[in-house]
């Protein structure tokens, strides 16, 4: 099970639009002015609209680069979710590697391929979790139409989609979701992982079992050593040394003095509500036409901070 994924087909595709390009050679100088915000950052410092990370919710995954902050969902893949605390408590990826990177797509990590990468008893597949019941989530809408959703917006900080019914929900595939990776069988996802790392793929949603978005750190996993798609739909082979998953921790677990303490955005209150209305007007005099005010949920991440821990 552990060559498991969606991303065979996927890269093939890639692969055979492949093409090698010369570089350009290095300017010592920049000949263009930087490309501007489409507004200035908003300054959050001291706005009221945030809530704290449960520090059961929260992975610390250690890479050769640095920590990376996973905040667990308990909305929309509860189990998913509960597999990988049992799985980081048992230090099942502790020495285990990010061994699928595809640039500008996934990193994947847990077992890899070949031989001792079946079934495994201690962790048996689960039954998919692709959506989750809305009733009593509390779904806060983006102002704008969407192509992959009846609606999209945002619930515990968290991109998602709803449909037209009002009763489902789902995560959308922005970058920095974290899934569970699965073969044809929508039932077979058990440890294997993956986060996106490049543009949302969301022909994705509601076909992957979201459980967690990174929160920190996510400079850290764009760092990992990257395979080549051309190459076993990039499978990056022991002998070239695929980057180490150092180890995996559930925060609740360290001593109360060790422990990270994290805060999102609430997405429900009125900050997060004003810096969507200020994104979607792009109206820096850089621009020659005025970009069309709009804006997808994927653009619009929900703010992080820590606020306290090593």
């Amino acid at each position: 099970m552990g060559g498991k994924f969606f991303l065979v087909i996927f890269s093939a595709i890639l692969a055979g639009c492949a093409t090698s390009l010369p570089l350009p050679e290095r300017r010592d100088e920049a000949r263009t002015a930087p490309l501007p915000e489409p507004v200035a950052p908003p300054d959050f410092t001291g706005i009221p609209d945030w809530r704290p990370v449960d520090p059961e919710n929260l992975l610390l995954i250690e890479t050769l680069d640095g920590t990376v902050a996973v905040e667990l969902s308990s909305v929309f893949a509860p189990n998913h979710a509960a597999r990988m605390r049992e799985a980081a408590r048992a230090g099942f990826y502790d020495g285990l590697s990010f061994y699928r990177v595809i640039d500008g797509f996934v990193v994947q990590g847990g077992r890899g391929e070949g031989e001792g990468t079946g079934p495994l008893e201690a962790f048996p597949p689960l039954t998919r979790e692709f959506v989750a019941p809305a009733d009593g989530v509390a779904f806060t809408p983006m102002m704008d139409p969407d192509h992959y959703a009846d609606q999209v917006g945002h619930v515990d900080g968290f991109a998602a989609g709803m449909n037209a019914a009002g009763d489902e929900v789902w995560a959308l595939h922005c970058p920095g979701v974290m899934a569970m990776a699965r073969d044809n069988d929508p039932d077979t996802g058990d440890t294997e992982f993956y986060i996106v790392t490049g543009q949302a793929p969301r022909y994705l949603d509601r076909n992957m079992s979201v459980f967690g978005r990174v929160i920190d750190g996510m400079e850290h996993v764009q760092a990992v050593q990257r395979g080549d798609r051309n190459i076993n739909s990039g499978v990056i082979a022991p002998e070239d040394g695929p980057d180490p998953i150092l180890s995996m921790r559930v925060a609740g677990d360290l001593p109360t003095a060790e422990q990270p303490r994290y805060e999102v955005m609430d997405t429900r209150g009125q900050a997060f509500h004003d810096a969507k209305a200020r994104y979607r007007n792009r109206t820096h005099e850089f621009f020659f036409e005025t970009p069309p005010a709009v804006m997808e949920a994927c653009h619009m991440p929900a703010p992080a901070r820590l606020v306290s821990g090593e």
